[in-house]
């Protein structure tokens, strides 16, 4: 059984917003006594590293693992209806606006019938491997 990571993809404003905040926080701190820029500074700087790198997504057998904060969540492959590319920016496991939108048949899945938007690096690839997992996958355009 093999596994397969997709890392995240991580638009450009996203950089630009975190290097911006970094800076002023970094920059509030001069002048500061030595703990707090240890502390606060190096803390909301790992909070950030955190935050965009802490999102990925890997296949595992017959299961799509999201890792979203360095915490799993399962979700059978079998149970797929749908893949389609979009484009958007919900606030979802994602840190891009290029999208995968992955719809289930079983409400049960995620508890809801809205399908769950990811964003990985390579969404052909991605789509073709949910595809050949299981070949029932609709690909929609």
């Amino acid at each position: 059984m093999t596994k397969t990571i997709y890392r995240s993809k991580i638009d450009w404003w996203v950089w630009l917003v975190t290097v911006g905040f970094l800076a002023v926080i970094w920059l509030s701190a001069i002048g500061m006594s030595w703990w707090y820029v240890v502390f606060v500074c190096g803390s909301m700087t790992l909070l950030y590293a955190w935050l965009m790198f802490g999102c990925w997504y890997e296949i595992d057998g017959e299961y799509l693992v999201i890792y979203q904060f360095f915490r799993p969540t399962r979700l059978p492959i079998s149970k797929i209806k749908a893949v389609k590319k979009t484009s958007g920016y919900l606030a979802t496991a994602g840190m891009s606006h290029l999208r995968v939108s992955i719809s289930f048949t079983d409400r049960s899945v995620l508890k809801s019938f809205s399908p769950i938007e990811i964003s990985p690096k390579d969404r052909d690839g991605f789509m073709a491997q949910l595809q050949s997992i299981n070949p029932n996958i609709e690909i929609l355009c």
